[in-house]
């Protein structure tokens, strides 16, 4: 008689835990979608300055290079200039930073009488406040 009162009990108990339980692939998949969409975008970065093989070729008598961002998911943009060579970034320079979207990701950096071979790195800082994307533009003068 005892086991007959317990298999009723035990049978609600099974059934509300099964209805409890969340499916852990759908929460971990929404959480995924979540995380692809915060991650911030470069989509192109544009000079007024042609490239040539790779590197963008500035006149040794220029005064500014303009630097012109398409970026999405991004809360800030810095650009930084780090010299050309191997284990360069420690000798890096923040040349401009960027919050404000609505007027486009831009920078003019003061480059008069500056000898340029260096890189310029775009860090895109995503909305989320966790992750970052860059891009490496390569500048030389003429």
């Amino acid at each position: 008689m005892t086991n007959r009162a317990f298999s009723p009990i035990l049978l609600l108990i099974l059934l509300l835990t099964a209805c409890a339980s969340e499916v852990p692939t759908e929460n971990h998949d929404t959480e995924v979608i979540l995380r692809k969409e915060a991650i911030p975008i470069i989509t192109n970065v544009e000079t007024n300055y042609p490239e040539k093989e790779g590197w963008i070729v500035i006149p040794t008598d220029s005064t500014e290079l303009n630097i012109t961002v398409e970026a999405t998911n991004a809360e800030t943009l810095l650009f930084w200039a780090v010299p050309t060579g191997t284990e360069t970034w420690g000798e890096r320079e923040l040349i401009g930073y960027d919050t404000n979207e609505d007027d486009g990701w831009k920078i003019t950096w003061d480059i008069a009488g500056k000898s340029l071979h260096h890189h310029v790195i775009v860090q895109a800082l995503g909305s989320d406040g966790k992750t970052i994307t860059d891009e490496t533009l390569n500048i030389t003068n003429e």
